[in-house]
């Protein structure tokens, strides 16, 4: 039988401690360096998603005019909107809005709103709007990404009916970082004439400026067959088409322009749309943004 001498024992355990200590503290070293870059990435990237959907596509609106998606789960979406309607004759009617939504667990967002008129020199309350938004799947799960939407319009002035509306929300993200969202409505009165409109809302975006888009341009567009009543016009309807604008001045705050031209006696010569909006709430894990060089390809 074999024997060693205790020191040379000795020296091999001491070399074997040191082996396993030196790549312990290589994997260590190697994780943490792992770490930091992932933690780099989130810093550098925009606010997390919404159930894998673009961030752009998942925080309230793509635009002025169209809602896309839903609200991660317990973020918040702070918005201060304008909507000024020029008639071809007449006084123009200048309307302010409110609004913060909230994302819910299993694809839910609620919101509140409330609308302030201005018009020949008064100013007034004019509705306050409860809505419920739900998103059928998770993003691309389903063609077009459907979500469907449901307000109650309580109006405060006395022209102003109550009113609910329905809609359907699309939206998709196609390559080259191109955004598109449509929503169709109908909007049914409670009050008075308990007339029925409809339309459709439909914006597409492209960025500019890469990589944290942070300036979006591109085509926005608005029909309604019928509507409330707003200024000596009467019920804007019609068609009305312009470009639209969004810039991005920090990866929560962003502010959408909007300047569309009517394209029928009906509608305003113009209606001019400005919405600044401000996003917050706790990161969801595992729904960091796609980095845009990876989206675009």
């Amino acid at each position: 039988m074999l024997s060693f001498p205790s020191s040379k024992v000795c020296v091999v355990c001491r070399a074997l401690i040191t082996i396993l200590l030196f790549d312990r503290a290589t994997r260590a070293t190697a994780q943490e360096i792992e770490n930091r870059q992932v933690v780099v990435e989130a810093e550098a990237e925009e606010l997390p998603t919404a159930y894998g959907a673009p961030p752009d596509l998942s925080h309230g609106r793509i635009s002025t005019l169209t809602k896309s998606y839903v609200l991660s789960p317990f973020s918040f979406e702070l918005e201060a909107g304008y909507e000024g309607d020029f008639f071809r004759h007449g006084t123009p009617v200048h309307l302010f809005r409110q609004e913060i939504e909230m994302g819910l667990p299993a694809r839910f967002t609620i919101g509140l709103q409330n609308q302030v008129e201005h018009f020949t020199g008064g100013t007034r309350d004019r509705t306050f709007t409860v809505e419920a938004r739900y998103a059928l799947a998770n993003w691309n799960k389903l063609p077009l990404n459907p979500a469907v939407s449901a307000e109650y319009r309580f109006g405060l002035i006395n022209p102003v009916q109550d009113s609910g509306e329905l809609a359907l929300l699309l939206s998709h993200d196609f390559p080259h970082l191109i955004e598109w969202a449509m929503n169709i409505f109908v909007e049914r009165e409670f009050g008075g004439r308990h007339s029925t409109s409809a339309g459709f809302a439909q914006s597409i975006e492209i960025p500019v400026l890469l990589p944290e888009e942070k300036l979006e341009v591109g085509l926005e567009m608005q029909y309604r067959s019928g509507g409330e009543k707003t200024g000596p016009a009467g019920r804007t309807k019609g068609f009305a088409i312009g470009p639209t604008l969004a810039w991005r001045p920090t990866k929560n705050a962003r502010f959408d322009l909007s300047p569309l031209i009517g394209c029928n006696d009906h509608t305003p010569v113009a209606q001019v749309f400005a919405v600044f909006s401000y996003s917050f709430g706790p990161p969801a894990a595992g729904e960091a943004e796609t980095p845009a060089s990876a989206r675009a390809h």
